[in-house]
């Protein structure tokens, strides 16, 4: 296109300037074209159009367009997380309720479990105590029984060494 044809098209424009200057909505501000990029800024900048040789205010509509798409797109992603965090405030003492009974009835478990087992624990310390004084008392009867069948002849040759220091205190004395 040279530079004739570019300003024969600008001349050629349409004239906005009987359209309000308000704050265009979010998808008035959608652009695909160069026609559109030329009428948002002959909107914008009261009816003074822009023609295709002029890309500084291309540029600047375009980019004003895209700085306006973008608030939107960060207002609408702000209000979509706010709606989802007050979801999760709403379900959070749920959870939290949910999950402190789970853990509550697990905890019961557990401890009865260590009940359990701190009672077997003690019953088989008992019963092995009970064993062991069984066999102690077994051993000791053994052993009291042996040293009892061991007394008689103990007694016996006391006996007889009494009678020999006595016959010989009855010799050395004669």
């Amino acid at each position: 296109m040279t530079i004739d044809a570019s300003a024969a098209q600008d001349n050629s424009q349409p004239n906005f300037d009987f359209m309000e200057e308000t704050e265009a909505a979010p998808k008035d501000l959608q652009i695909s074209t160069l026609d559109e990029v030329q009428a948002l800024l002959a909107k914008k900048h009261g009816g003074r159009g822009a023609g295709s040789d002029d890309p500084i205010w291309l540029l600047y509509s375009m980019f004003e367009v895209f700085v306006a798409d973008l608030s939107v797109l960060l207002q609408e992603t702000d209000t979509r997380q706010g709606a989802e965090r007050e979801k999760l405030k709403a379900m959070l003492p749920e959870v939290a309720k949910t999950l402190s009974e789970s853990l509550q009835g697990e905890l019961s478990g557990l401890s009865s479990t260590l009940g359990q087992l701190r009672q077997d624990a003690e019953a088989s310390s008992v019963e092995n105590l009970l064993k062991q004084q069984a066999q102690f008392s077994s051993e000791l009867g053994t052993l009291t029984s042996k040293v009892r069948g061991l007394k008689w002849p103990f007694v016996l040759l006391t006996v007889l060494n009494w009678l020999a220091v006595g016959a010989f205190y009855l010799i050395m004395i004669k």
